[in-house]
């Protein structure tokens, strides 16, 4: 048996190392982990390729103390780090610098969830400042957080953005956009927002649902061919659209609940 272990660990370690780190980053983080006991050139693998962390990887009972460990002992940059049940309190207290981390580890996909808080107003935990100074980040999906008033906002490579029940106002909406200059693909779920002014050169898709919008306005939305609208949690939701001439597919209108203008017509049950 011992023979057959150490004739398998060896065929694995003759692979080619490309092959090697394509094996590694498809395994759940804490395999990957265990993989680097395999040989000395699997360690080398575990700490070269991209780490790729999900939270859902890992048995909930060992989150709060594998995640921080996980991020401070990883010498490589970080492809994607997903926590969809963020464990704050033990972030904090065993890597108090977390999210400066991100940043210097050139993140490329974020999610900072709470998925066991439901039903619960704006707003969320503060969110950390850095997070919007990460000039890695291609995808960002934030959920239940309040926007830090005037940060500095850097997201010069950010092409998804998903917010759900954030606190921010219209004024850092309309900067937060701004400051995304490659946005192709934004989702807006229960924010706090009234008033939303949608200016990007980039954006191809909009997802506007469950929003507490009472106005949605495409103000300058040259790319956008997408956008869908979802019912409102109460009352109507007005919808102007004042340019978006790429716009190709307007879903799930209702009468009911949207009063949607283009130019002068207005598709609703009355007039402004």
């Amino acid at each position: 048996m011992a023979d057959g272990a150490g004739s398998g660990r060896s065929r694995l370690s003759a692979l080619p190392n490309d092959l090697l780190r394509h094996i590694v980053t498809f395994l759940p983080v804490m395999e990957a982990a265990r993989a680097a006991t395999l040989g000395r050139g699997w360690r080398h693998l575990w700490r070269s390729y991209p780490l790729v962390l999900k939270d859902a990887d890992i048995p909930e009972r060992a989150r709060d103390a594998a995640i921080p460990r996980v991020l401070a002992d990883h010498p490589g940059h970080f492809r994607a780090v997903i926590l969809y049940d963020c464990r704050l309190a033990s972030l904090d207290r065993e890597l108090p610098a977390w999210p400066r981390l991100l940043v210097d580890k050139r993140t490329e996909k974020l999610v900072l969830a709470y998925s066991w808080v439901v039903n619960q107003p704006n707003p969320g935990r503060l969110l950390p400042a850095d997070i919007l100074r990460c000039d890695s980040l291609q995808e960002l999906t934030l959920d239940f957080w309040t926007f830090p008033s005037g940060a500095e906002v850097v997201l010069p490579r950010l092409r998804i953005l998903a917010m759900v029940r954030i606190g921010i106002s219209e004024q850092e909406l309309e900067s937060l956009i701004a400051a995304s200059p490659v946005l192709e693909s934004l989702r807006l779920t229960l924010n706090s927002p009234k008033h939303v002014r949608l200016r990007s050169q980039s954006l191809q898709c909009a997802l506007v649902g469950l929003s507490r919008v009472e106005e949605f306005t495409l103000v300058d939305t040259p790319l956008l061919e997408r956008l869908y609208l979802f019912l409102p949690p109460t009352g109507v939701v007005g919808f102007r659209i004042a340019c978006a001439p790429n716009l190709q597919v307007l879903g799930y209108l209702d009468t009911r609940a949207h009063k949607l203008q283009i130019g002068n017509s207005v598709i609703g049950q009355t007039q402004w």
